[in-house]
């Protein structure tokens, strides 16, 4: 009996591994996607104000309106730097016109080699649109801190080099720190904390996902790709797209607009060519970390009684949890392609 016990196991350990193979691999790609970049929950960004080398002083909180990308390093790094910046300058060149909308800005970790002057020189060899911040050592260390980057000097042995010692007398050293990309939404909020080794592709996404958005964040739920269609008769439709970036569901559970005199929750459900209109006042699920499309033929917002023509409509949704988000939603004309 003993035999054919351990027999069993060995053949249910072998046909579990595919299994166990297919859940490492889904979790691999998920952490691929990024789907772990985001910073949970929504909050406003450290501060960040630094001497600009050609004179005045750089003050995130005057970057409303931008989407601001942040990284950490020093000139005297050879390869990670490098790295950051490239990747930076290439997403720069792949946002087209949208770029003028995106704040570069890189931070040094080594204060005491860089100077302003150096640093703007440095950033600029990349892109003269990039902003190289210099903030002294009694100002760096807690700013760090608030970001959660780390910066640490690695000396090389000095045994190694006694036979060519250093003419300077000093050793050169390196600095192990924080490799990552900081996005800034429009609203001053930290959104997303990704790996300099994140693609340029994988980047641009995440940065146009942020120059998108119309409102401020609310606390875990985004809100993409609103948009309105109104018709002759003075109604019409809202679509977007719900993110929830929370380890909880939440739930939209009203709308209401200035422009229109009532928006109700709507879904439409087929059944073969019949096509039936029903109310969802219980509202829609978000489930955690996960997202809920509006989508024409499906679960939308119902506008009545909208004035007429609007160009624009503002809007107000009301979560279970995560409370109210305000944005204005632009509007289609009818007969309008979708965008």
């Amino acid at each position: 009996m003993g035999g054919r016990t351990v027999h069993g196991v060995k053949g249910w350990a072998r046909r579990l591994m595919p299994a166990l193979a297919l859940v490492l691999l889904a979790a691999g790609c998920r952490k691929e996607r990024g789907e772990d970049f985001a910073v949970v929950p929504v909050q406003p960004a450290p501060a960040l104000e630094a001497p600009l080398a050609s004179g005045g002083v750089f003050r995130l909180s005057e970057q409303r309106g931008k989407v601001v990308l942040l990284s950490f390093g020093y000139t005297a790094c050879p390869d990670v730097c490098p790295t950051t910046l490239s990747q930076l300058q290439r997403l720069h060149g792949r946002l087209g016109e949208a770029a003028r909308d995106v704040e570069v800005v890189f931070v040094s970790v080594d204060p005491e080699r860089d100077s302003a002057q150096q640093l703007e020189a440095y950033v600029h060899a990349f892109n003269p649109r990039f902003t190289g911040l210099r903030l002294d050592a009694e100002a760096l260390a807690p700013m760090l801190s608030a970001w959660r980057v780390t910066a640490n000097r690695r000396y090389p042995d000095a045994a190694r080099y006694r036979e060519h010692p250093f003419t300077t007398g000093e050793l050169p050293y390196t600095v192990d720190h924080t490799g990552a990309f900081f996005l800034v939404d429009k609203a001053g909020a930290l959104r997303a904390r990704m790996p300099y080794t994140v693609s340029v592709e994988r980047l641009q996404q995440e940065v146009e996902r942020l120059l998108e958005e119309d409102g401020a964040p609310v606390a875990g739920v985004r809100v993409e790709k609103a948009r309105a269609r109104l018709t002759p008769a003075r109604v019409g439709a809202v679509y977007l797209t719900l993110v929830n970036t929370s380890g909880r569901e939440d739930r939209l559970v009203g709308a209401e607009s200035s422009t229109a005199g009532r928006v109700e929750l709507h879904e439409v459900i087929a059944q073969g060519e019949l096509l039936q209109m029903h109310p969802r006042p219980e509202g829609f699920a978000v489930p955690a970390k996960g997202r809920v499309e509006l989508a024409p033929g499906g679960k939308h917002l119902m506008l009545y009684a909208v004035e007429s023509s609007p160009t624009s409509l503002p809007l107000t949704l009301h979560f279970e949890k995560a409370g109210t988000v305000h944005l204005t939603v632009p509007v289609s004309a009818p007969g309008a392609d979708e965008p």
